[in-house]
Parts: structure tokens; C-alpha cells; sequence
């Protein structure tokens, strides 16, 4: 079966907390709905925007269980199971299996550097721990500083019958491409998640996005989809030209709190800063509230 499981746009939820540090699981169930009822595909559970390094297990398998109540019906869920150790990667995708989760995702080990080879020996053994459920690997080089090379992901598509796509965080074009021309696999999935490239991306034939202005504004971000799928490329390109400017926002600021700035200005609360990250300025606070006034996205209350 070559169902395309993870098409279209998806949102890296991201995750909000409670006074004390805790995860607030009810608002994070609350914002499953939100991005889902606002026309988005499905959700990744412990993205990067999602903070999972700075969660705990627990927490993280938690998130799925208020992920899978929030989203709304024939929305997809897709949970990040990345471990450096094989007792945590193995509980996780227990957990994912159990729980129903649509697919997996894991990214490059980080910290230390591995070859090609290791890479390659590393996503089968996770294929392999899988037991059958759709995985996807996670290209971040930036964070994990070890590149998936498209040597690597067709040496494994090949070995792998359960994987069945990437999603590509490079920021450079050409891997994208290089990705799309080295497997040839039917219905293999290569998705952007660069919010910068969901146009191109698509053009260039992949089957869709996952971004984390999706997690902020779905709409917006679902807005690109439907117009290039419906022809209405002058639409679609709008649309992306907005995301690019919320893109800018969120760089010269700080990722991740900014994003939940723009949330709490649109009446989300998200809580405080989970360490290591810090509380933003107040000049930063309204740097983000006068950049999506100015681009007519401040909205009422919508939590």
C-alpha cells in the first residue's frame, strides 16, 4: 500500500506550560484542535519548535495522548521517538504503536559525528524497532550537525519497506531535489520544513509541509496548498511572500518564544519559558505584536 500518510500541510504543535514548568496538557490538546479545525492535515508531536530535547519521556508520550483527543476527525498524528539511547527509542515507539499514532519520526543521532555508514545502520536498526509503522526520518543538520545524504535515505528506502518518507529541515533547495532524484520508491513522501520553500517545494513535486508557522497560523499556511492545487499560483505565492515575512519576525527574535508570542496575542496562554530558553523582552514582545498587526494576521481571541 502507498497511501501518502503524512500529504499535505502539518503542524509542529508547539508546547505550552503551566505556571510551575509543567506541560500543560490540556492547552496542548486545546491547540491540536485549533491547527486541525483550521483546515491543517495533521500534526508532528515533539518537534523542534515543539522543545522535545527539553522534555522529559514521560512528557513527551503524554503530548501524544493530548495530541490524538485534540485533533480533529481524519487529521493525521505523527510523534517524534528521537533517543540517544535504545531504551528511551524503544519506549517511544512502544508507545507510538499503542497509542495510534500514524507514523513516526526520527532525526539523525546528534552530538557526536557519524559517517554515512553509521547513519545508514542506525535508521534501519530504528525501521527494524518499528515493527511495521510508518516511519519518517527528520533531516535537521543544523541542530543535529549529521546530514542525511540522499545516498544514505535511498540505501535505507531500499532496506526499509516501512519507510515511507523525509521530512527535509536543511534549508538548502538542492537536498530536497537531490532526495527526489536518488529514490524511487513509490509513494515515498519527501516534505519540506522550511516555511521559506512550501511553494517551491510543492512545485518541485513534494507531497507537502510540515512547518512551524502552521502551528501559529493554518490557515495562512493551509491557504498555499489549496491555491496551487487549485491553479491559483498568484494566490499561493501571497500567501508564501506573508510567510516569509513572519519568517524574518521569528529569526530576528528568538524561534520557538516568538512563536508563542504570536500565539499569546491571539489570546493562547502559553505559559513561561521552559529552561534553557528565556522569557522574551518587552521590545521583542512588540516587535511580534506590531509585525502581525502590520500584516493584518492580529486576530481576536481564537483559544
Amino acid at each position: 500500500m502507498n497511501e501518502k500518510i503524512m500529504e499535505g500541510i502539518s503542524a509542529p504543535l508547539l508546547t505550552p506550560y503551566l505556571s510551575d514548568g509543567q506541560v500543560n496538557y490540556e492547552a496542548y490538546e486545546r491547540l491540536a484542535a485549533y491547527v486541525t479545525g483550521n483546515g491543517i492535515h495533521g500534526v508532528f508531536v515533539g518537534g523542534t519548535t515543539g522543545e522535545f530535547v527539553n522534555l522529559t519521556i514521560e512528557e513527551r508520550k503524554n503530548m501524544l495522548l493530548a495530541a490524538k483527543r485534540g485533533v480533529a476527525p481524519g487529521s493525521r498524528v505523527m510523534f517524534n521517538v528521537t533517543a540517544m539511547n535504545l531504551r528511551d527509542l524503544e519506549e517511544l515507539l512502544k508507545w507510538a504503536g499503542e497509542k495510534g499514532a500514524d507514523a513516526v519520526s526520527v532525526t539523525a543521532p546528534y552530538y557526536h559525528p557519524y559517517d554515512q555508514k553509521a547513519l545508514t545502520e542506525y535508521f534501519c536498526r530504528v525501521a527494524d524497532m518499528a515493527e511495521g509503522q510508518p516511519l519518517y526520518l527528520y533531516n535537521m543538520p543544523g541542530m543535529t550537525r549529521n546530514p542525511i545524504a540522499a545516498s544514505t535515505l535511498r540505501a535505507v528506502a531500499e532496506r526499509c519497506p516501512n519507510l515511507k518518507g523525509i521530512k527535509d529541515s536543511s534549508m538548502d533547495f538542492m537536498t530536497l531535489l537531490e532526495y527526489q532524484c536518488e529514490v524511487d520508491k513509490p509513494g515515498f513522501e519527501i516534505i519540506t520544513g522550511n516555511d521559506a520553500q512550501v511553494l517551491p517545494a510543492l512545485q518541485s513535486g513534494a507531497a507537502g509541509a510540515l512547518i512551524a508557522m502552521a502551528s501559529v497560523f493554518p490557515g495562512l499556511c493551509r491557504s498555499i496548498w489549496d491555491r496551487y492545487q487549485s491553479g491559483d499560483l498568484e494566490g499561493a505565492r501571497d500567501a508564501q511572500k506573508t510567510i516569509l515575512k513572519l519568517r524574518a519576525l521569528v529569526r530576528s527574535v528568538m524561534p520557538v518564544m516568538s512563536h508563542k508570542a504570536m500565539m499569546e496575542e491571539m489570546g493562547f496562554v502559553m505559559g513561561p519559558a521552559r529552561f534553557p530558553m528565556r522569557e522574551l523582552t518587552p521590545e521583542e514582545r512588540k516587535k511580534v505584536r506590531d509585525t502581525i498587526e502590520a500584516l493584518g494576521l492580529l486576530q481576536k481571541s481564537v483559544a
